[in-house]
Order: C-alpha cells, then sequence, then structure tokens
C-alpha cells in the first residue's frame, strides 16, 4: 500500500447476456457462465491513509489558530476609523461630517454669511483712503475658518478704481469691521465700494469664553485741525489678549460715517484697562453726532 495515497477497489459481479456492447468508465473482467457473461465491474476510488490524514487535521488546526487572528489584524488595520472627514454620515453627526461630535457647523444650522450693514471708503488725505466694511454676525456662537474677501471701488461712472483683498476668520462678536487701510486711488474719487467673501464660510462652533473687551470713555478734541480721538478700553475677563485690533469711526448727524482709523493694542491682561490714540491729518469735514470704537481679537484669542 502507497502511504501518501492508496486506492481501493470495489468489484460487483453482474450477469449479461452473450452480445456484443461497449462500456465506458469502467474495467470490467467478463466470465462466461452457461448463456450468460459473469461480469465483475470494478471502480478505483482513492483512499487517504491514516497518517495523510492526521497530518492534514493538523495542519488545518494551525491555520485556524494563526491565520484566523492575523487575518482578523489585518482586516481590522484596513478599516478606516470614524472621522469628521470621511464623507460618511457617522457618529453623532448632524449631516456628514458636520454637526455633533464634529465642530463644523451643518449650512442649516447657521446663517451662511454675516449682514453686511454698509461698505465705505473714508477720506484720509488726498488721493489716500481707508476702506471699512461693517458686518453682524447671526452666528455668535460660532467662529469661521480664515476667509478670503475682496473690497472694489467704483467711481462715479461705475468704473472699478481699484481693489483689495484679504483675508480674515470671523469672531462670535455680533457686530465687527474688517479695515483695510491706505487705499491709493491717485486722482479719482471713490463713489462706491462692495464687499463680499470670495469663498464658502465654515462655521465651527465655539465652546469656549467668550472674550470681553469694552470701551469704558472716548473723547473726540482737536477737530478743526488734527482730529484725534482717545479712548480706554477694558478687559472684562481674567484672560490675555494680544494683538488687539481697535477700529474708530466717526459718524455725522444723519448717521453716515465719514471717518474711520485703527489702531492696535499689543496686549490688554485680565481686568486691565488700556488707552487707545486715534488721529487724522486734516480736519472734520462734518459735525461729529457719534463716536462708535471697535475693538476685535484675532482669532487666535478663541482657543
Amino acid at each position: 500500500m502507497v502511504q501518501a495515497q492508496a486506492r481501493r477497489v470495489a468489484c460487483r459481479q453482474d450477469k449479461e447476456f452473450k452480445k456484443s456492447m461497449t462500456f465506458k468508465g469502467h474495467n470490467k473482467n467478463h466470465h462466461e457462465s452457461g448463456g450468460f457473461y459473469v461480469t465483475y465491474i470494478c471502480y478505483n476510488t482513492p483512499m487517504f491513509s491514516w497518517a495523510f490524514r492526521r497530518r492534514f487535521f493538523y495542519l488545518t488546526i494551525v491555520i485556524l489558530v494563526i491565520g484566523l487572528p492575523i487575518g482578523f489584524i489585518v482586516w481590522k488595520t484596513l478599516q478606516k476609523p470614524p472621522s469628521c472627514m470621511d464623507n460618511v454620515k457617522n457618529q453623532n453627526e448632524h449631516g456628514v461630517d458636520c454637526g455633533g461630535i464634529c465642530q463644523i457647523a451643518c449650512m442649516y444650522e447657521v446663517q451662511a454669511e454675516p449682514t453686511i450693514q454698509w461698505s465705505r471708503a473714508y477720506y484720509v488725505t488726498k488721493g489716500i483712503y481707508n476702506l471699512v466694511a461693517y458686518l453682524q454676525n447671526p452666528n455668535t456662537e460660532y467662529i469661521s475658518r480664515p476667509v478670503k474677501y475682496i473690497f472694489r471701488v467704483y467711481d462715479e461712472n461705475n468704473v472699478v478704481i481699484t481693489t483689495r483683498e484679504g483675508v480674515v476668520a470671523l469672531p462670535t462678536t455680533k457686530l465687527f469691521p474688517i479695515f483695510e487701510p491706505t487705499i491709493n486711488v491717485g486722482e479719482r474719487i471713490p463713489k462706491k465700494v462692495s464687499f463680499e467673501f470670495a469663498d464658502q464660510i465654515v462655521w465651527v462652533e465655539y465652546h469656549g469664553e467668550k472674550p470681553e473687551l469694552e470701551v469704558i470713555e472716548q473723547k473726540l478734541s482737536l477737530s478743526t485741525t488734527t482730529p484725534t480721538i482717545d479712548a480706554s478700553i477694558r478687559n472684562k475677563t481674567l484672560n490675555t489678549y494680544k494683538n488687539v485690533e481697535v477700529v474708530a469711526v466717526i459718524y455725522d448727524s444723519k448717521g453716515n460715517g465719514f471717518l474711520a482709523s485703527r489702531t492696535y493694542i499689543d496686549s490688554i491682561g485680565d481686568r486691565e484697562t488700556v488707552k487707545v490714540h486715534f488721529t487724522w491729518p486734516e480736519p472734520l469735514t462734518a459735525s461729529s453726532s457719534k463716536i462708535e470704537i471697535i475693538p476685535k481679537l484675532s482669532i487666535s484669542a478663541y482657543k
């Protein structure tokens, strides 16, 4: 017997009439008996030795014990865990990769853009203007990722004089300005200014402490020579803020702003009060009826 693989022979005895027949697929031995042929039909069937079957059994156990854990580890490695960047609505997200555990707001949860109250060019000196857009933020529980914006300045014939682009991250503040200084328009006179965001704003839910800076005093002087505003800004929180932008706008009797300027506070500590100073090189061109001082923190303050 061959150990690797043996064959077992099984035979069946049949009686057949003496006649010519063709058989296929079997080994047949004929023995004549009377009027019949006695036929032995033998089948060759495979049979494995006990040693072979035992080795096969052990190999199967080894494959199951070792192969299955390795296969499971490989499968888990190839599976990507749920995230806020997998383009699938999973975890507790309110939409695809937004809301819930994801800080990015779904579009239906926020107003897409702030409301632009106004955008204007403010005269500084001959040929030089400051541009200001005044925005109202309806999403005061959110901040934005940095987004590109563009100012366009038009003359009386609605022809573009110049453009100015910039990038801003929107704070939780309800009202805030976007300021672009020293725009050179040459000999032309700005008549209209437009402001718009060049990209879609991505809003991020903010759960931290909101900065609170308030203006506690302000005074306009020297309006007929070199107008000057002195003001004090107080930090109402226990945090320290750096590089704080402060914008001043002077309004006429009709409520239209006609002068604007900007300065920066290098640092303002917890409960600290800091004085700020604004000045213009030429006299006021209208009577002042209102002064607005607007502190605006950089997005790094929102942690």
